[in-house]
């Protein structure tokens, strides 16, 4: 299945929505994640990010959020190139579809996009491949 051993994983999730961390907590538990840290929106991710020092193994963002969108969190975040972590790897996980967004997100660093409603299956490919590839290339997506 994947080479990925999950039980290890430690995954940052940034969303506003409650519902949504909480139901990305308990597909990420199902999927046997070592440990789920949750932030509500950009600003606390990035704070969260920042304080932990290399704590974490992936990111899980959405894009629409007050405050600091995603889109901000994944282009502050890569400014940040002295922080030992600042190219960890980020998933889109968002209600959004249209291809300016796809777009805007890969351009700023990001190696997996989801659409809501998000499967245990999806979740589980998309860190999977985002944790052995490099971000995606921004001339692929069209």
């Amino acid at each position: 299945m994947s080479d990925v051993d999950f039980t290890k994983l430690r995954i940052l999730t940034v969303d506003d929505e409650p519902f949504m961390r909480q139901l990305l907590t308990r597909v990420l538990g199902e999927l046997e994640v070592a440990k789920v840290t949750e932030a509500v929106d950009g600003d606390d991710g990035l704070t969260k990010f920042t304080n932990a020092r290399n704590a974490y193994d992936l990111i899980i963002c959405d894009l629409e959020m007050p405050n600091m969108d995603g889109f901000e969190f994944v282009r502050r975040l890569r400014e940040k190139k002295f922080l030992p972590n600042a190219n960890i790897p980020i998933l889109i996980v968002t209600g959004h579809s249209d291809p300016e967004s796809v777009q805007s997100a890969v351009k700023a660093g990001i190696h997996g996009y989801l659409v809501k409603p998000v499967s245990k299956e999806a979740l589980e490919k998309r860190i999977s491949a985002a944790l052995t590839s490099s971000a995606i290339d921004p001339k692929r997506v069209k």
